[in-house]
């Protein structure tokens, strides 16, 4: 057996509801950190070594927010084979604004063909926004006002160019479905809170990159997290998870969390924490940059030394506090090192990752969510038995992990400035599909519409109602022309926009990008922003 909380107390306290299914998906573009360094007169070693990171994503110029998560929802929902129609409740934990006043929860209930007869909400508290929407998610559900859940965490990381953050950007976004006698995994009804009012990190209104103070914001994330694990403490009792997740704006702070944590909170008792921990297998896939740094600094041996003299026992301890970090923290930093600061999405993501590669039935899983402002929230997660039922089904991480597309930093500089735009082109497609196209209307100009009856019309006055279904897979049939200006007229007449130029025959795959209908005064700022369905090529 591996480290366990007091098995007994966590049992009582553990709720019948919890994660159904996830999904997860990010942006294809990237970028190589060395890379970045080297245009920035920085060592690849402040990035690679002193932040543990190796790429970031980001977003397309018509990406955004609800691009990522109507995908990463799709894939939640039909891993679990779950009715979209089943979902009476739909929460979304953002940081990133799509509108400044309508809920985006409502676009994603229309996009993903939920019953209209479903409670939405959107929640934005930082970093911590996907786990206050998880938080609000299980209590409705418990309190059967809510039969099934979906919660979808979507963020987008971005900041200034040659800035401190800037190599600790991210984007990426995850679904989870939550109910009653959950196939992955049940939630302790235990949980560590604390807040405050920290100036840590902040983004004023209608700006687009965020501001952070770099060493304050560290310790403010540091001081919450350890306060947030204590306040858990106290509920359940001696705290023994077998994995410890955390938020990770970059890969190496969860991994400092965890050596503070481990100062303060086990070092006087460590014999008892690290014998719960029979000798794990050194993980086969971690990569190569732990390799490349102290698993254990010198402050903790130092503590060591002050619970023993034995140079023995002095190096059993070493040796086994470092399988337990090894195995405990670090494989689930790959998706910080790989993917950048998702902000909500960053923490869930780590546990998607864990599910499909670590994780067995009835393991512990503690969590410390963050959000900047302040407030951290901590938790306890029990796996289930059935959970592998789910996440045999693609795409996992690791499929999104490869499924990338390299940009220059050029490139990159470019669609972070909107300079560059996609090129888009007119294609005939022919479904490939065996799952249930998307439904969605448009005016003659391209507006979407509502498909509420009585309000099924366009706000704007266009004319006509064209109610098209797109498949989720399809090939490339014929070429009619590259995308024009804002004429979304082609859309009526079957035809549907394509990224880029693949040939006759390509397989593709459904998305759904960012777009507005007809040129007015001001661009997209002054009229309703729609969502429009673009075919990429399918990898």
């Amino acid at each position: 057996m591996r480290g366990r909380i007091n098995v007994n107390r966590i049992m009582q306290d553990l709720l019948n509801v919890g994660i159904d299914s996830i999904g997860f998906y990010a942006p294809r573009f990237y970028i190589e950190l060395a890379e970045l360094a080297k245009a920035r007169n920085v060592s690849p070693n402040k990035f690679e070594e002193g932040l543990l990171l190796k790429e970031l994503r980001f977003a397309d110029i018509n990406e955004d927010v609800i691009s990522l998560g109507f995908h990463a929802a799709r894939i939640a929902l039909q891993r679990g084979k779950i009715n979209s129609k089943e979902i009476d409740g739909v929460f979304v934990g953002t940081e990133t604004e799509t509108y400044a006043a309508k809920s985006i929860s409502n676009i994603f209930t229309e996009l993903l063909d939920i019953s209209p007869n479903c409670l939405t909400q959107d929640i934005m508290n930082t970093c911590a926004s996907g786990t206050l929407a998880i938080l609000d998610a299980i209590s409705l559900v418990e309190l059967g006002v809510v039969t099934k859940a979906l919660v979808i965490i979507t963020d987008i990381a971005t900041y200034e160019k040659n800035s401190k953050g800037e190599p600790t950007q991210g984007a990426g976004a995850v679904a989870l479905v939550i109910s009653k006698n959950p196939r992955i995994a049940s939630f302790s009804r235990s949980f560590g809170k604390v807040s405050g009012n920290v100036d840590d990190f902040f983004r004023l209104k209608g700006e687009k990159n965020a501001q952070v103070f770099g060493k304050y914001s560290v310790k403010s994330y540091l001081n919450l997290q350890m306060q947030a694990y204590e306040n858990l403490e106290k509920q359940v009792g001696d705290i023994n998870a077998d994995y410890f997740i955390f938020h990770g704006p970059y890969a190496r702070l969860p991994l400092k969390l965890m050596y503070k944590l481990i100062s303060k909170n086990w070092i006087y008792r460590i014999e008892k924490k690290i014998s719960k921990y029979t000798r794990f297998p050194k993980p086969k896939t971690l990569d190569r940059i732990f390799s490349k740094i102290s698993i254990l600094p010198d402050f903790i041996v130092d503590k060591l030394a002050e619970y023993t003299s034995n140079s023995e026992e002095m190096e059993s301890m070493k040796m086994r506090l470092r399988d337990v970090i090894k195995n405990t923290v670090l494989p689930q930093l790959h998706i910080p090192m790989y993917f950048g600061n998702m902000y909500s999405a960053s923490l869930w993501a780590q546990l998607q990752y864990l599910l499909e590669s670590s994780l067995k039935p009835n393991d512990i899983v503690y969590f410390g969510s963050y959000g900047s402002g302040a407030t951290c929230i901590s938790g306890l997660i029990k796996i289930n038995e059935k959970y592998t039922e789910i996440l045999q089904n693609p795409p996992t991480v690791r499929d999104i992990m490869k499924d990338k597309i390299k940009k220059s930093i050029q490139e990159y500089e470019e669609i972070k400035l909107n300079i560059s735009h996609p090129a888009l082109t007119w294609v005939k497609i022919q479904s490939t599909s065996t799952l249930p196209g998307y439904s969605l209307a448009y005016c003659d100009e391209g507006c979407l519409l509502s498909p509420i009856q009585g309000i099924d019309y366009c706000p704007k006055g266009h004319s006509g109602r064209n109610l098209l279904i797109f498949p989720s897979s399809a090939k490339l049939e014929s070429v009619l022309k590259p995308f024009d200006n804002h004429d979304l007229s082609p859309l009526k007449n079957g035809y549907v926009l394509v990224n880029g130029e693949p040939g006759i025959g390509v397989k593709l795959e459904f998305e759904l990008r960012r777009t507005y209908s007809s040129k007015e005064e001001g661009g997209e700022t002054r009229g309703l922003l729609n969502w429009i369905p673009i075919y990429n090529e399918h990898s």
